[in-house]
């Protein structure tokens, strides 16, 4: 390993890189050692426009090893080196010096380009014979490597697609929801509260030819409040630049998205953009306000609304704003995949299924609904929406974030819908022990998670007399955790003072809302 990387320094390119993850994966996998070790593949090779290689982590199911697989892609270009790095002798089967860890929440920004295009013929190594392609030899390894928990390298899927979607919109739109509905599982917190949601939290979901990477972010907010607010817009930012494509939600009353600078990004974004219309169930249900109800009080003019109360006003608002969305799908994500919209909006993001039926199982379409005065949308522009790429988890994982913190969500979610006014926006949980059973042990899962609060007089709110109310809260929260992890649980939960945690920029950063 050490004597490729040398050969990789002095430039010897492909040949160095290609000895050593072999050398690696033959001394692994005869090894045999599989608990601690991390265990390198060679796959999931594709072709694009800058000289890149990176390790893709990849957390596995519970009760597994907690790192199984890391996969070395193979960049392989065409094209000259990207500008400000060195540069090197153009080979064709040359690959980069530098190899970037990261985590499986991270991913490059680079597109992918079909194989399709290729039009190189055998590559030709520095000696000035014939090298083997990086193709051949993924399909080799392929063939050769077959253990518990590989991940495939999909090179005989030339047309798979994987991308990151980010889900935006203003607090209270239902963005949860609807995630956990095109999911078809519970698994972000959802309540009627704006502002629940406080973590960029990311939902996988894989089909046969695409790998759909949702991201729920925090509600949208102009002018954050203190510190908290500042790190969740942060994470908004964040899933901005790295999104493939973006799902904005909106409600009936096309609720806007409050941070001017952010929407301005989407209007000129070339990434594409899908509009869900979500709450459609309250058409009908909500007063339309009058002109003597919109009329100030002082007698000056009446105030202008710029609500819409149908859905063929808040279809025909936002193709106004958004001109070039991919779609404009109206939904009622409470009621799941059962809902016509949000099963079409399903098959649009993962570009399969039969789309134009879908769009007649919705009723007659509504003029707006597709960019330029389309009544339908054909399956090949859905399948557009994700770039070409090989599959970054496996086909099983749902998220990239441990159950200790679902945990954790679950036990904030129950303070929600137990406690009233403004106490739950004041209290943070951090899952501070978590053990499973081993053996023949009796299957209770441990859990010990303390509730903090700003003030002492919070506190005693969360406690209540005689401790009834943490008791009402554990209660709830201990049968969501069961539900969520299939297993009996033991919940004990204490309740602690940080003072103004929310405006501590450390104590932030200690619960991960603000980078370190």
């Amino acid at each position: 390993m050490i004597i490729g990387l040398a050969m990789s320094f002095y430039g010897h390119g492909s040949r160095a890189v290609t000895i050593a993850a072999l050398v690696l994966c033959l001394m692994t996998f005869k090894s045999g050692e599989r608990d601690d070790a991390v265990q390198y593949s060679v796959g999931a090779f594709s072709t694009t426009t800058t000289r890149t290689t990176r390790l893709l982590q990849n957390n596995l199911e519970r009760n597994d090893k907690r790192i199984r697989i890391q996969i070395l892609a193979l960049h392989m270009s065409d094209q000259s080196p990207a500008k400000n790095k060195p540069q090197r002798k153009k080979n064709n089967d040359d690959l980069p010096k530098n190899i970037s860890k990261s985590n499986s929440k991270s991913r490059s920004n680079s597109s992918y380009k079909s194989p399709e295009k290729q039009t190189r013929t055998t590559p030709i190594n520095n000696d000035g014979e014939p090298s083997m392609s990086g193709r051949s030899l993924l399909q080799q390894l392929d063939s050769t490597f077959d253990y518990e928990g590989r991940l495939p390298s999909q090179v005989h899927k030339q047309d798979f697609r994987c991308g990151y979607v980010g889900i935006l919109g203003a607090p209270n739109m239902g963005k949860s929801t609807l995630l956990n509905a095109l999911l078809e599982e519970n698994l972000c917190i959802a309540t009627r509260r704006p502002q629940t949601t406080r973590h960029a939290i990311m939902g996988v979901l894989t089909t046969a030819n695409s790998q759909l990477c949702l991201i729920d972010t925090p509600g949208i907010i102009q002018d954050p409040a203190y510190k908290l607010q500042e790190g969740m817009m942060e994470a908004v930012q964040g899933t901005f630049q790295d999104s493939d494509a973006f799902l904005v939600v909106t409600d009936l009353f096309s609720t806007p998205i409050p941070d001017d600078e952010i929407f301005e990004k989407l209007t000129r974004t070339k990434k594409p953009i899908v509009v869900a219309i979500n709450k459609i169930d309250l058409e009908g249900q909500a007063k339309i306000p009058t002109r003597k109800d919109s009329a100030r009080d002082d007698g000056g003019d009446s105030v202008v609304d710029d609500k819409t109360y149908s859905l063929v006003e808040a279809v025909a608002k936002w193709r106004r704003l958004l001109p070039n969305a991919l779609a404009i799908v109206p939904v009622s994500a409470v009621e799941g995949v059962s809902n016509p919209g949000v099963d079409l909006l399903r098959m649009i993001l993962v570009g399969e299924g039969d789309i134009p039926s879908a769009i007649r199982n919705m009723g007659r379409p509504i003029a707006g609904m597709f960019r330029n005065n389309q009544q339908f949308l054909s399956n090949e522009d859905a399948k557009a929406l994700l770039p070409l790429g090989p599959p970054l988890y496996e086909q099983d994982v749902l998220t990239d974030r441990s159950e200790r913190f679902f945990c954790a969500e679950l036990i904030r979610e129950s303070l929600f819908e137990c406690l009233n006014k403004e106490v739950p926006y004041c209290c943070e949980v951090q899952v501070y022990y978590f053990k499973e059973p081993r053996g023949k042990q009796k299957r209770v899962i441990d859990i010990r998670a303390y509730i903090y609060v700003e003030r002492e007089s919070q506190k005693g709110i969360v406690v209540g007399k005689g401790g009834q109310q943490l008791k009402e809260v554990g209660i709830m929260a201990r049968g969501k955790i069961e539900r969520f992890l299939g297993e009996p649980v033991s919940l004990n939960l204490s309740v602690a003072v940080k003072k103004d945690w929310r405006k501590n920029e450390d104590e932030l950063k200690r619960f991960g809302y603000m980078r370190q």
